[in-house]
């Protein structure tokens, strides 16, 4: 078996990147060897590259992105491979999410990450492994400050569950004020809370949370589908993401609509 065959871009950025260096080059019928030539570098080197044994350096991935016009797609990726612990998506997820112009979402059992008040994150954080929770917590508060407190901030989409508005967390006096904050973030001219209800029935997004991200005017997505998060940015593979969480908007509640439903849950945990 080929080393490439065991490469998982699911969990590995560096592979990732080697299985879209691969797949360009054979898009744009070039050899291992022109591209080596290219490069100037030795064909083993390209294969190395490709079988992710050997890191693309960033000044070969500059040369790639203007050999195929990519639009700086390499020089980004191995950017970001550099400051991510090897599968650790989160910390990728957390610096797309700074830079991004358009966040959006959907989270089908919680309020989304961005958009919990500090009790509640510990709330939900505490049910879990109770491993290093404060750090956790740090964690998500410079995420989310990072993201909202921008001095431009992205045009943030949330599609909200009716289940996680009714699902108890932590406390009925945490649940209030976790729903006063989505009324309050949803007076931001900048930030679209829409709420699926109960009636709609069985959907795609049931199969887990959603994030699309535009990032450099690039569309990236991150699926936490079955049992494991993953980025996408095959445009392909981001489009059926995008697709997924437009069928989410058929069924979601209007503006006006899911602010007279936030009210009413207000009301109940009163």
């Amino acid at each position: 078996m080929h080393a490439r065959d065991s490469l998982d871009p699911s969990r590995s950025m560096w592979h990732l990147i080697a299985v879209h260096l691969r797949r360009y080059r054979e898009a744009n019928g070039m050899s291992g060897q022109a591209l080596g030539d290219a490069l100037d570098c030795d064909r083993s080197t390209v294969s190395r590259y490709e079988s992710a044994t050997l890191r693309i350096k960033p000044s070969h991935a500059e040369a790639v992105d203007r050999l195929w016009n990519t639009g700086g797609m390499f020089t980004n990726l191995v950017g970001f491979a550099g400051l991510t612990d090897e599968g650790d998506w989160l910390l990728s997820l957390a610096e797309f999410e700074r830079r991004a112009s358009r966040i959006r979402m959907w989270e089908p059992t919680v309020v989304p990450g961005l958009l919990q008040t500090p009790d509640y994150t510990r709330a939900v954080l505490t049910a879990g492994p109770a491993n290093g929770l404060d750090a956790d917590l740090e964690r998500r508060k410079a995420r989310t400050s990072a993201v909202l407190d921008r001095e431009t901030p992205p045009r943030l989409t949330a599609f909200l569950s009716w289940a996680a508005l009714a699902q108890l967390i932590g406390s009925r006096e945490i649940m209030r004020d976790q729903i006063a904050h989505l009324l309050a973030l949803g007076e931001l001219p900048h930030i679209t809370l829409r709420v699926v209800e109960n009636q709609a029935g069985a959907h795609p997004g049931l199969d887990g949370p959603i994030t699309v991200l535009t990032v450099d005017e690039r569309d990236l997505a991150y699926d936490e589908a079955t049992t494991r998060g993953r980025f996408l940015m095959d445009p392909l593979a981001v489009q059926e993401v995008i697709v997924k969480y437009d069928s989410i908007s058929d069924i979601a509640a209007p503006v006006g609509p899911s602010r007279l439903l936030l009210e009413a849950e207000l009301e109940r945990w009163a």
